[in-house]
């Protein structure tokens, strides 16, 4: 295996890692968080529905869900604004490295 001695090629290999690195925590974050609102809704309409139950004087069969979004603030203000921000950070890097390579490799 030969190790590559350019820096040009080097500069390629690492846009081309950061922006792989960037897509998957981008893809990773908005995985997650298009979990949490599936979650959001989910408890919300039960609330919904068991409201109803007691507005119309029936028995109410499940819990009313409370404090989903403190749940939700909680996790996104943690280690997801973090990731979210390193993959796009890692995404302009490689951009950046990429781009970079066709001014030096002009010279």
């Amino acid at each position: 295996m030969n190790i590559p001695t350019d820096p040009i090629v080097w500069l390629k290999i690492a846009g081309a890692v950061s922006t792989a690195i960037g897509s998957i925590l981008l893809a990773w974050r908005v995985k997650s968080i298009l979990q949490w609102v599936i979650y959001c809704l989910v408890a919300h309409e039960q609330s919904i529905s068991q409201l109803r139950n007691i507005a119309s004087n029936r028995p109410q069969d499940e819990v009313i869900v409370e404090g989903v979004t403190k749940h939700l603030l909680d996790v996104e203000s943690k280690l997801g604004l973090v990731l979210l921000v390193l993959g796009f950070l890692l995404l302009g890097i490689g951009m950046l490295c990429q781009a970079a390579t066709y001014f030096l490799g002009s010279q």
